[in-house]
Protein backbone atom coordinates (compact mmCIF):
# COMPACT_ATOMS: atom_id res chain seq x y z
CA UNK A 1 0.00 0.00 0.00
CA UNK A 2 1.29 3.45 -0.95
CA UNK A 3 2.71 5.48 1.91
CA UNK A 4 0.23 8.04 3.20
CA UNK A 5 -2.84 6.13 1.96
CA UNK A 6 -5.34 4.67 4.42
CA UNK A 7 -5.37 0.86 4.42
CA UNK A 8 -9.11 0.62 5.09
CA UNK A 9 -10.78 3.86 4.02
CA UNK A 10 -14.46 4.45 4.78
CA UNK A 11 -17.10 6.26 2.76
CA UNK A 12 -16.97 9.71 4.38
CA UNK A 13 -20.57 9.65 5.62
CA UNK A 14 -20.03 6.23 7.24
CA UNK A 15 -16.60 6.94 8.75
CA UNK A 16 -15.99 7.36 12.49
CA UNK A 17 -16.39 10.97 13.59
CA UNK A 18 -12.63 11.49 14.01
CA UNK A 19 -11.85 10.18 10.51
CA UNK A 20 -14.66 12.23 9.00
CA UNK A 21 -13.42 15.40 10.71
CA UNK A 22 -9.85 14.71 9.57
CA UNK A 23 -11.06 14.23 5.98
CA UNK A 24 -12.86 17.56 5.87
CA UNK A 25 -9.97 19.31 7.63
CA UNK A 26 -7.54 18.04 4.99
CA UNK A 27 -9.96 18.75 2.15
CA UNK A 28 -10.81 22.34 3.05
CA UNK A 29 -7.19 22.97 4.04
CA UNK A 30 -6.14 22.03 0.50
CA UNK A 31 -8.88 24.24 -0.95
CA UNK A 32 -7.56 27.16 1.12
CA UNK A 33 -3.99 26.47 -0.05
CA UNK A 34 -5.28 26.26 -3.61
CA UNK A 35 -6.90 29.70 -3.36
CA UNK A 36 -3.76 31.17 -1.79
CA UNK A 37 -1.65 29.79 -4.65
CA UNK A 38 -4.27 31.00 -7.15
CA UNK A 39 -4.10 34.56 -5.76
CA UNK A 40 -0.29 34.49 -5.67
CA UNK A 41 -0.10 33.37 -9.30
CA UNK A 42 -2.45 36.13 -10.42
CA UNK A 43 -0.36 38.69 -8.52
CA UNK A 44 2.76 37.43 -10.32
CA UNK A 45 1.05 37.32 -13.71
CA UNK A 46 -0.16 40.93 -13.43
CA UNK A 47 3.22 42.43 -12.53
CA UNK A 48 3.84 45.11 -15.16
CA UNK A 49 0.30 45.03 -16.57
CA UNK A 50 -0.13 48.80 -16.07
CA UNK A 51 3.03 49.33 -18.14
CA UNK A 52 1.91 46.92 -20.88
CA UNK A 53 4.43 44.26 -19.95
CA UNK A 54 4.40 40.90 -18.20
CA UNK A 55 2.63 37.56 -18.54
CA UNK A 56 -0.93 38.82 -18.08
CA UNK A 57 -0.58 41.63 -20.59
CA UNK A 58 0.88 39.29 -23.23
CA UNK A 59 -1.96 36.77 -22.79
CA UNK A 60 -4.60 39.49 -22.59
CA UNK A 61 -3.36 41.08 -25.83
CA UNK A 62 -3.14 37.69 -27.53
CA UNK A 63 -6.72 36.81 -26.62
CA UNK A 64 -7.94 40.23 -27.81
CA UNK A 65 -6.25 39.65 -31.17
CA UNK A 66 -7.84 36.20 -31.36
CA UNK A 67 -11.28 37.66 -30.70
CA UNK A 68 -10.76 40.24 -33.42
CA UNK A 69 -9.82 37.56 -35.95
CA UNK A 70 -12.18 34.75 -34.90
CA UNK A 71 -15.00 36.59 -33.18
CA UNK A 72 -17.15 34.65 -30.72
CA UNK A 73 -15.57 31.36 -31.82
CA UNK A 74 -12.44 32.31 -29.89
CA UNK A 75 -14.34 31.88 -26.61
CA UNK A 76 -15.45 28.41 -27.65
CA UNK A 77 -11.89 27.46 -28.62
CA UNK A 78 -10.59 28.66 -25.25
CA UNK A 79 -13.31 26.66 -23.49
CA UNK A 80 -12.40 23.49 -25.41
CA UNK A 81 -8.67 23.90 -24.67
CA UNK A 82 -9.45 24.51 -21.00
CA UNK A 83 -11.73 21.46 -20.90
CA UNK A 84 -8.98 19.26 -22.33
CA UNK A 85 -6.37 20.47 -19.84
CA UNK A 86 -8.88 20.18 -16.99
CA UNK A 87 -9.63 16.58 -17.94
CA UNK A 88 -5.93 15.78 -17.67
CA UNK A 89 -5.61 17.53 -14.29
CA UNK A 90 -8.71 15.77 -12.97
CA UNK A 91 -7.47 12.33 -14.03
CA UNK A 92 -4.25 13.02 -12.11
CA UNK A 93 -6.08 14.28 -9.02
CA UNK A 94 -8.22 11.11 -8.95
CA UNK A 95 -5.24 8.75 -9.39
CA UNK A 96 -5.58 6.37 -6.42
CA UNK A 97 -2.14 4.84 -7.08
CA UNK A 98 -0.03 7.96 -6.53
CA UNK A 99 -0.49 10.72 -3.98
CA UNK A 100 2.16 12.73 -5.82
CA UNK A 101 0.11 12.60 -9.04
CA UNK A 102 -2.95 13.74 -7.11
CA UNK A 103 -1.20 16.84 -5.78
CA UNK A 104 0.30 17.51 -9.21
CA UNK A 105 -3.17 17.36 -10.76
CA UNK A 106 -4.56 19.79 -8.22
CA UNK A 107 -1.58 22.10 -8.72
CA UNK A 108 -1.97 21.99 -12.51
CA UNK A 109 -5.62 22.92 -12.19
CA UNK A 110 -4.82 25.89 -9.95
CA UNK A 111 -2.42 27.18 -12.63
CA UNK A 112 -5.04 26.67 -15.35
CA UNK A 113 -7.63 28.63 -13.37
CA UNK A 114 -5.20 31.49 -12.79
CA UNK A 115 -4.57 31.64 -16.54
CA UNK A 116 -8.27 31.57 -17.44
CA UNK A 117 -8.90 34.46 -15.03
CA UNK A 118 -6.39 36.74 -16.77
CA UNK A 119 -8.81 38.15 -19.41
CA UNK A 120 -11.48 38.82 -16.77
CA UNK A 121 -9.12 40.48 -14.28
CA UNK A 122 -7.50 42.44 -17.11
CA UNK A 123 -10.90 43.71 -18.19
CA UNK A 124 -11.74 44.68 -14.60
CA UNK A 125 -8.49 46.62 -14.25
CA UNK A 126 -9.08 48.52 -17.49
CA UNK A 127 -12.77 49.20 -16.90
CA UNK A 128 -12.15 50.51 -13.37
CA UNK A 129 -9.08 52.51 -14.43
CA UNK A 130 -6.85 50.53 -12.08
CA UNK A 131 -9.31 50.38 -9.17
CA UNK A 132 -9.92 46.64 -9.53
CA UNK A 133 -10.58 46.21 -5.79
CA UNK A 134 -13.90 48.04 -6.22
CA UNK A 135 -15.10 44.97 -8.13
CA UNK A 136 -12.93 42.16 -6.80
CA UNK A 137 -13.47 42.86 -3.08
CA UNK A 138 -17.29 42.79 -3.07
CA UNK A 139 -17.27 39.87 -5.52
CA UNK A 140 -14.96 37.94 -3.20
CA UNK A 141 -17.11 38.68 -0.16
CA UNK A 142 -20.32 37.63 -1.93
CA UNK A 143 -18.69 34.43 -3.23
CA UNK A 144 -17.34 33.52 0.21
CA UNK A 145 -20.76 34.13 1.74
CA UNK A 146 -22.46 31.95 -0.86
CA UNK A 147 -19.92 29.14 -0.40
CA UNK A 148 -20.33 29.26 3.38
CA UNK A 149 -24.11 29.25 3.17
CA UNK A 150 -24.32 26.44 0.61
CA UNK A 151 -21.82 24.29 2.51
CA UNK A 152 -23.69 24.83 5.78
CA UNK A 153 -26.95 23.89 4.06
CA UNK A 154 -25.52 20.49 3.11
CA UNK A 155 -23.95 19.68 6.46
CA UNK A 156 -26.51 21.17 8.83
CA UNK A 157 -29.71 19.90 7.19
CA UNK A 158 -28.56 16.41 6.06
CA UNK A 159 -30.82 16.79 3.02
CA UNK A 160 -30.09 14.61 -0.01
CA UNK A 161 -29.19 16.84 -2.97
CA UNK A 162 -28.49 14.02 -5.41
CA UNK A 163 -31.70 14.91 -7.28
CA UNK A 164 -29.93 18.04 -8.59
CA UNK A 165 -27.82 15.96 -10.99
CA UNK A 166 -30.44 16.08 -13.76
CA UNK A 167 -30.80 19.85 -13.45
CA UNK A 168 -27.02 20.29 -13.62
CA UNK A 169 -26.72 18.13 -16.75
CA UNK A 170 -29.55 19.96 -18.49
CA UNK A 171 -28.16 23.32 -17.39
CA UNK A 172 -24.68 22.47 -18.66
CA UNK A 173 -25.99 21.49 -22.09
CA UNK A 174 -28.05 24.68 -22.18
CA UNK A 175 -24.96 26.78 -21.38
CA UNK A 176 -22.97 25.08 -24.13
CA UNK A 177 -25.80 25.68 -26.61
CA UNK A 178 -26.03 29.34 -25.61
CA UNK A 179 -22.29 29.86 -26.08
CA UNK A 180 -22.38 28.21 -29.52
CA UNK A 181 -25.42 30.23 -30.64
CA UNK A 182 -23.83 33.43 -29.35
CA UNK A 183 -20.64 32.61 -31.27
CA UNK A 184 -22.54 31.98 -34.52
CA UNK A 185 -24.80 35.01 -34.18
CA UNK A 186 -22.12 37.31 -32.78
CA UNK A 187 -24.18 38.00 -29.66
CA UNK A 188 -22.81 39.33 -26.37
CA UNK A 189 -23.42 37.29 -23.24
CA UNK A 190 -24.51 39.95 -20.77
CA UNK A 191 -25.37 40.09 -17.08
CA UNK A 192 -28.24 37.61 -17.52
CA UNK A 193 -25.71 34.94 -18.51
CA UNK A 194 -23.63 35.62 -15.39
CA UNK A 195 -26.73 35.34 -13.20
CA UNK A 196 -27.68 32.04 -14.86
CA UNK A 197 -24.16 30.68 -14.32
CA UNK A 198 -24.15 31.79 -10.68
CA UNK A 199 -27.40 29.88 -10.10
CA UNK A 200 -25.99 26.84 -11.94
CA UNK A 201 -22.75 26.88 -9.92
CA UNK A 202 -24.67 27.23 -6.63
CA UNK A 203 -26.59 24.12 -7.66
CA UNK A 204 -23.34 22.34 -8.55
CA UNK A 205 -21.81 23.19 -5.15
CA UNK A 206 -24.82 21.75 -3.32
CA UNK A 207 -24.71 18.58 -5.39
CA UNK A 208 -20.94 18.06 -5.28
CA UNK A 209 -20.64 18.72 -1.55
CA UNK A 210 -23.39 16.17 -0.99
CA UNK A 211 -21.66 13.66 -3.31
CA UNK A 212 -18.29 14.12 -1.60
CA UNK A 213 -19.86 13.27 1.72
CA UNK A 214 -21.76 10.25 0.42
CA UNK A 215 -19.56 8.71 -2.30
CA UNK A 216 -15.88 9.52 -1.69
CA UNK A 217 -13.67 7.61 0.72
CA UNK A 218 -11.66 9.13 3.54
CA UNK A 219 -8.35 8.82 1.65
CA UNK A 220 -9.66 10.88 -1.30
CA UNK A 221 -9.24 14.33 0.20
CA UNK A 222 -7.16 15.57 -2.77
CA UNK A 223 -9.91 14.58 -5.21
CA UNK A 224 -12.47 16.23 -2.94
CA UNK A 225 -10.39 19.41 -2.80
CA UNK A 226 -10.13 19.39 -6.61
CA UNK A 227 -13.92 19.12 -6.95
CA UNK A 228 -14.62 21.89 -4.45
CA UNK A 229 -11.92 24.26 -5.70
CA UNK A 230 -13.22 23.83 -9.25
CA UNK A 231 -16.78 24.73 -8.23
CA UNK A 232 -15.79 27.58 -5.90
CA UNK A 233 -13.44 29.28 -8.36
CA UNK A 234 -15.97 28.99 -11.21
CA UNK A 235 -18.60 30.61 -9.00
CA UNK A 236 -16.09 33.39 -8.22
CA UNK A 237 -15.48 33.93 -11.95
CA UNK A 238 -19.14 34.61 -12.70
CA UNK A 239 -19.71 36.72 -9.60
CA UNK A 240 -16.78 38.93 -10.69
CA UNK A 241 -18.18 39.00 -14.22
CA UNK A 242 -21.58 40.09 -12.89
CA UNK A 243 -20.11 42.85 -10.70
CA UNK A 244 -17.92 44.07 -13.56
CA UNK A 245 -20.87 44.17 -15.93
CA UNK A 246 -23.10 45.93 -13.39
CA UNK A 247 -20.46 48.57 -12.80
CA UNK A 248 -20.14 49.18 -16.53
CA UNK A 249 -23.92 49.46 -16.92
Amino acid sequence: MMEGMESNPFIVADAPAADRAAFFRRTYGLVAIGFAAFAALLAIFFVGFDHKTGIAYALFSGLFSMIQSLGGWSILLVMLAFWGATTLAQSMAFNRASRGAQYAGLGLYVVLEALIFIPLIGYVILSTKGNASSVLLPAGIVTAGMIGGLTALVFMTNLDFSFLKVAIILGSFAVLAIVIVAAIAGLSLGAWFSIAMIVLMATVILYQTNEIKNTLETDQHVAAAFILFSSFVTLLFYVIRFFAGSRRD
